[in-house]
This record gives C-alpha cells, sequence and structure tokens, in this order.
C-alpha cells in the first residue's frame, strides 16, 4: 500500500517497487484489496488495456499505521537477526 501512496500506477510500475514478491501474490494482493475497499482499480476502456491502482480514502487513513509498523519491526528485527530487512523504498522507515 505505501507504493500506492504518491497516485496512482500501473501493475507494471506496482510490480517494480516490490521485492522478493511473485506476479501470481501481488496480482492476489491488489485484488483482496481491492475488495476490501482499500485499494481502487481503474481500467480504462483503450487498447492496449491500461490498469491502474490508487489508494482509496479508506486506504490512506491506514498509511500511518503501517509506517509505524514499520518503524517497529525495524527497531527490533536488527537486534534478533543479522540479515537485512528487506522493505519498500517508500517507507519512511530509516534504520
Amino acid at each position: 500500500m505505501c507504493v500506492l501512496s504518491d497516485g496512482p500506477l500501473r501493475y507494471s510500475a506496482v510490480r517494480c517497487e516490490m521485492a522478493n514478491v511473485t506476479d501470481a501474490a501481488l496480482a492476489g494482493a491488489l485484488k483482496e484489496l481491492a475488495e476490501q475497499g482499500l485499494v481502487q482499480r481503474i481500467q480504462y476502456e483503450e487498447i492496449p488495456p491500461r490498469v491502474e491502482y490508487r489508494l482509496t480514502e479508506k486506504g490512506r487513513s491506514l498509511l500511518p499505521v503501517l509506517q509505524h509498523i514499520c518503524q517497529w519491526s525495524g527497531s527490533f528485527f536488527k537486534e534478533e537477526s543479522s540479515l537485512e530487512l528487506a522493505r519498500c523504498q517508500r517507507c519512511d522507515y530509516r534504520p
């Protein structure tokens, strides 16, 4: 959801922002987020077809919560593991 925080994106742009996510998982997640009213899927009647995803007002209201979770997990993850924490590039968490 943080990937969509700056505005609508096409599927390929969302895919480029995500690390270690399969196409099936991403498509399923976007579909579920749309069903929950957090993301809006906009299909344009063009050739070739164009689809964009954007956050709804409900989705935008969840961003501060997600950012706090990212900050919290980043604080404790480093203490418990030597592995690097993978996260989206748009997260405002900085170790």
